[in-house]
């Protein structure tokens, strides 16, 4: 069928770009889907339920719920298995561990269940309403997939997934006229994960642009909030150092286009596909995600673009978990890649343009 034809295709913001800017984007997906192939992702990604990082998380709650201090009980841990206590960094916040010691592991399992279908559910309904058959159905497939390692028993304790997925939601929920619900999801998931914080600073950036001051500053609010919970988790972690307790090797790695194949395998989708598959379908989903229009996309691209870029200087091989941050996200962005593909090649070739489509030169 030819592309001027397609029913099922919706116009992107590609649709206007110049033939030369269209050119390019193609060109820099092929650099980007040639390089993944050259150097596809080494391994299988981490985020087992059992042992190493695991194992310590599920220890430290279980102590937490017979009463013991969280810091008291981290110090101890992480000296048990040589686990690096210095930066504070390398010490998770207390929200979840205190959570799940009140809720318990299979309280905890059933809260991260809902969270997930929820998130899910809000995910689609920004989509699909805006999508045809059958994109409708993948966008709904792809976010369902998703989101299947986050239903697997003993998952409550990556701290990345909740962050995750509150991210995810706070997107979904959303608007202009509503954000309050959204800004306490993004506060909550930074609480959790201080990956998380460069979300809160995105949003209220995106709102200010938008001319919502009143959104940008409760953002803003809750960035400093969030910062003011991390320095006060630096001097619970201070108060319990000792000379001598292990520091972190540090996370500037360089890993390069590398490392972000390797976190996008945390996805469900990809886990079980050979490594070179993630090479070519994570840059299709960036795309996807970039052209379409609304201020949804544009902040989940935001983010993405955010985390993978600053991915490729920092993470080191075994922090391939931080791919739970945007696994709830960045799979559905191959159901919008279509469309984004169909209005590149149209706006590259004069000839497949739409009649009248006004053509982007800045």
């Amino acid at each position: 069928m030819p592309l001027r034809n397609s029913p099922a295709i919706a116009h992107t913001r590609f649709a206007t770009l110049s033939p030369g800017a269209a050119i390019g984007l193609l060109f820099g997906l092929l650099i980007l889907i040639g390089a993944g192939l050259a150097l596809p992702p080494l391994g299988k990604p981490g985020g087992s339920a059992r042992g190493g990082d695991a194992l310590l998380y599920k220890q430290i709650a279980a102590r937490v719920a017979k009463g013991e201090g969280y810091y008291q009980v981290v110090a101890a841990e992480h000296r048990l298995s040589d686990y690096p206590l210095k930066p504070f960094t390398a010490v998770r916040q207390p929200l979840l561990a205190e959570t799940a010691a009140m809720l318990g592991p299979s309280g905890a399992d059933l809260l991260m269940r809902l969270l997930a279908v929820i998130a899910v559910v809000g995910t689609v309904m920004r989509l699909a309403p805006r999508l045809r058959p059958p994109f409708r159905e993948a966008a709904i497939l792809l976010s369902a997939t998703s989101a299947g390692a986050f239903v697997q028993a003993g998952m409550w304790v990556w701290h990345d997934i909740w962050a995750g997925l509150l991210v995810a939601l706070a997107l979904a929920c959303r608007t202009r006229r509503r954000w309050g619900a959204s800004v306490l999801l993004g506060l909550l998931a930074a609480a959790i994960r201080e990956l998380a914080f460069p979300f809160l600073l995105v949003m209220g950036a995106a709102a200010w642009w938008d001319g919502n001051r009143r959104e940008a500053l409760a953002w803003f609010a809750a960035a400093a909030t969030a910062s003011a919970l991390l320095a006060l988790h630096a001097i619970n972690v201070q108060a319990v150092l000792r000379p001598g307790d292990p520091t972190s090797p540090g996370w500037l790695t360089l890993g390069g286009w590398r490392f972000d194949l390797a976190l996008a395998r945390q996805t469900s989708l990809l886990l079980a596909l050979p490594a070179w598959i993630t090479a070519i379908v994570t840059p299709l989903a960036l795309l996807g995600w970039s052209a379409w229009r609304g201020a949804y996309a544009s902040r989940v691209i935001a983010m993405l673009g955010l985390w993978m870029t600053t991915f490729l200087v920092l993470g080191r091989p075994d922090n391939s978990y931080w791919g739970f941050l945007f696994a709830p996200l960045l799979p559905v962005g191959l159901a919008l890649a279509p469309a984004a593909l169909v209005d590149l090649v149209r706006a590259a070739s004069p000839a497949l343009r739409p009649a009248g489509a006004r053509i982007i030169t800045h």
